[in-house]
């Protein structure tokens, strides 16, 4: 299983790549796909490693300490949803229509990606 710190640490530097990819007047198709895949993947092992650490905390916690794990579980899954959704709506053929529509989009989600990652990070790694 990956290591939390290290799955974050990645997200974060593929959110920056984003971030210069949607900075360029026009998009770059190869790299975003390139980009994109590379997210996708790293978030759903994310989200896996997320899911398996709350599971097992809320059965080793004490009771006052398992409403935050709880809320972490629940916002993952409100997370992967957006996500899901994020990339159903802007297809590579609807980022080459609407290039500024998704640079504004993907602001948006990087942010939410941003707030997850510190979440995670404020729930769960004091108990890695």
């Amino acid at each position: 299983m990956s290591d939390l710190r290290t799955l974050h640490e990645q997200l974060l530097q593929m959110l920056d790549e984003l971030k210069d990819l949607t900075e360029r007047s026009a998009p770059d198709e190869a790299a975003l796909a390139a980009l994109r895949y590379r997210l996708t993947r790293a978030s759903g092992a994310r989200r896996r490693l997320v899911d398996s650490l709350c599971v097992e905390l809320q059965l080793t916690l004490p009771k006052e300490e398992v409403a935050a794990v709880r809320a972490l579980r629940v916002s993952s899954i409100a997370a992967m949803t957006s996500s899901s959704d994020h990339i159903g709506t802007w297809s590579l053929r609807q980022v080459a229509r609407d290039w500024q529509g998704y640079c504004e989009a993907s602001q948006l989600m990087r942010q939410a990606m941003r707030e997850q990652i510190e979440a995670e990070k404020a729930t769960l790694y004091p108990h890695l």
